[in-house]
Parts: structure tokens; sequence; C-alpha cells
């Protein structure tokens, strides 16, 4: 079958789906990916197809990083202002892109704004989500708050998947019904026909199933598969790194991956003066928020980048934004975990860590001070309990294989649409 996997966002986005990608076309399938055009190299190094979408999602960051100051309800007004015609000419580019596919695979987000070009373009559609999303009544949506207070447990689980999504289909509003109205020449869709499609379409929760356990209500289509890992083994790190990290004792990982920043100088300040409270050493990442500067102590090592395979098991703790992808490094890197949520399900992994014992309460990225994160180092790095339990979890979540599970359930998920002979 020819599939198309469309994956919009950052590297932590864009490499689980090509992994997975690069199996399923070693499995007999044809694979293209349809993502922004500064990935393209990259992919077809894997010899995959791709399909350029003329959106940057790593320059749009760092151009508008000023919204990441807002409060949620700002943040969502000012992204559908600006995202708005990115989302059209990227549903355009999709409806091109898969014109000869037979299935599409995408998080549940992309099912929002790719409504009517599913249909339109008949493609059997499997989900493939980072964090669990199909309703159940035992958790709340990994994009939802989970208030302590709330009476109706069950009922507010539920309830909250009903509510993201209404939010989604929402902000997606305007893409999808230009797309379908003047380009497809279709009536606008129904949010009742979006839950619709969700209830019977196939999805893939790519977690640990010691992380996240499948819920006893969960539909047959919707299964947990395990993490899907890249861990670019040919890369080999440089002198200074390597030296640093045999320099005195396994230092603190702090990074925040895809998350733009508009005052880097004043974070990196913050991150440096965290280090010298807690009285250990750090690995500090750039990031796409360019964290970083020339006049760092010796305890200090300012990285652009490192797998996290091959970083985060040398580590003594990691500090990150709790991105799923990785989380999920950390947690398969048996090291204690500090989340400091910036936004989307980041909060979610947050109370995950704590709520399984490998790390602290997360620290809310609007709340972060040098005194809190340096607090927060010097628990993980002295808690023995907790360093055992990651330890534990983190030989667990090695000895799985998300990326082949994921392969089995996608085979049967296509085998049962094809006609008998």
């Amino acid at each position: 079958m020819h599939i198309t996997i469309f994956v919009y966002g950052s590297w932590g986005d864009i490499r689980p789906h090509v992994v997975l990608g690069m199996a399923l076309q070693a499995a007999g399938h044809e694979v293209q990916v349809v993502a922004s055009r500064g990935y393209e190299a990259w992919v077809r190094a894997r010899h995959l197809g791709f399909y350029p979408l003329t959106t940057d999602v790593n320059t749009f960051a760092k151009e508008h990083a000023s919204i990441m100051d807002a409060n949620p309800l700002q943040q969502m007004q000012i992204a559908r202002k600006l995202l708005n015609p990115i989302f059209t000419q990227m549903a355009l580019e999709v409806l091109d892109a898969t014109r000869e596919s037979d299935v599409l695979m995408t998080v549940e987000f992309g099912v929002g704004l790719l409504f009517d070009i599913l249909r339109v373009n008949k493609l059997k559609t499997i989900l493939i989500n980072p964090a669990p999303l199909n309703p159940t009544r035992e958790f709340v949506t990994a994009a939802s708050p989970a208030p302590d207070w709330f009476p109706f447990k069950d009922w507010y689980n539920r309830l909250s998947y009903t509510l993201i999504r209404r939010i989604t289909w929402m902000i997606l509003a305007g893409p999808r019904n230009e797309v379908a109205v003047k380009h497809l020449g279709l009536p606008k869709s129904k949010f009742k026909d979006f839950q619709a499609m969700l209830a019977v379409t196939p999805a893939l929760t790519t977690v640990s199933r010691h992380v996240v356990q499948r819920p006893a209500d969960w539909d047959e289509r919707f299964q947990i598969t395990g993490y899907l890992f890249d861990d670019d083994p040919q890369w080999t790190p440089a002198q200074a790194l390597v030296d640093f990290l045999a320099a005195g004792d396994a230092p603190v990982y702090i990074g925040f991956g895809s998350m733009p920043d508009s005052q880097p100088e004043a974070t990196t300040r913050l991150l440096i003066d965290a280090v010298k409270q807690s009285g250990k050493r750090a690995v500090i990442l750039t990031g796409w928020a360019g964290l970083g500067t020339d006049d760092v102590p010796d305890s200090i090592h300012i990285l652009k980048y490192a797998p996290h395979s091959w970083l985060f098991p040398q580590m003594a703790a990691v500090v990150h934004h709790g991105g799923s992808g990785t989380t999920a490094s950390g947690l398969r890197a048996g090291v204690p975990t500090i989340i400091v949520p910036h936004n989307a399900d980041q909060p979610y992994w947050g109370r995950m860590v704590k709520q399984l014992g490998v790390g602290t309460e997360p620290i809310p990225r609007k709340k972060l001070t040098a005194d809190k994160l340096a607090a927060a180092i010097r628990a993980v790095t002295s808690d023995p309990i907790m360093r055992e339990k990651a330890v534990e979890l983190g030989k667990k979540v090695s000895a799985e294989d998300g990326i082949r599970e994921a392969v089995k359930v996608i085979r049967t998920i296509l085998e049962e649409n094809q006609p008998s002979n």
C-alpha cells in the first residue's frame, strides 16, 4: 500500500514518524512523509518519499517566540490569526500529496484539519498519537488539566476528551472550511461527524505500557504499542563533550528542545544560577530558544546536539520541557526527571513522571525560578529511592520494541480492510 505520513512540528515530532515509516517500508509498503522542507534531505537519506510543506515550523517558532509569554486564551487567539493561512496552505498541500495514497497516518489534530480531504481522497486513516487521546473514564486526556478537587472524576475524564476535540475543531474551522467550500465544493462539516470518524478510526498510542496502561474501556481499535525511538547510532560526540563528561561527576542535562523563548539570555542566566546553587555540573542544550552564552563556568557545558540515547544515560538527572519524545528518552535512560512544562501535553507528562515516582513535581515554565530549579535538582540527585525507581522503569522501557509492535498493529489494521479473494 502507499502510505503517507503527515507530520508538522519539531525534530521530536518527525523522528518517531520517520523511523516508523522506515519499518513500514521494510515491511513492503511504499511510504512518503509530508513535512516542512527543512527535513527533506534527512528524510530522503532514509530512503522514504517526501512531499514538502511550504511552512518551516522552526523558523515560525523563532519568529513568534513571544506567543509563549501570553496566557492560554491569548495564545489561542494569536495562533489562530497567524496560523489560519498557514493551515489552509498546509491542507491544500496534503490534498495534492495524497491523491495516489491509500493510507494517511497523522496525529488526531491533523484529522481536524484534513477531515474533508480524507474523504475526498478516500484515505484510510490511522492515528499515531504520542500521548493518550482516545476517550476513557480512567484518566483525563493528555491535552487537558487534571484538577484534583473535581468530585466526579469518571464523568470529568470522559468529558475532557470531548471538550478538547471541540476546541480543536473550532481552532481549525477557518482553514478547514475554506478548503472544503472553496476548493472541494463541499458544505461545512459538522463536529458530530468529526466525533463519529474518530470513534472508528484506529489509533496507536506510542507510549510504553509501563508508563500508561491501556484503559479497560477502550475500543479494540485503540492500542498502546510502546515508544518509537530513533537512536542515531552513527553519531559521534565532539571531543569537548567527551572531555567534559570525563572531568567530574555525572552532570545534569537541561534543555527545552523545540520550545521558543522570547528572552533566551535571561533564561540562560536563570539556568546557570540554578546550576551554581545546586552544586552540580550541567549540560545545557541551546535548542530552538538559542540558550547559551560564552560566559559559563567550568561546571557547565553548552551543547548544540547529542542523541538522547547516547547522552541521557550519562546524566545524573534530566531537566526538560516534557515533550513526549524527550520524556520517553529520559525514562528509558533510567535517570530521574524534572519537567518544566510549557504547553500542550507537557503538563500531563510532568504529572506522570511525578506519579511514577521517577521525578519531582513539575515546575510550570512561567513559574520557573533559579531557586525552584536548584531545589528540584538537589532533590532528584539525592533521593536513592527515586533513582532506584528510575533505573527499574528504564529497564522495562528498554526491553520493549515499540516499532515492531506498531508495525504489527498497523499490518492487522490494513489486512482487515483488504478485500477477500
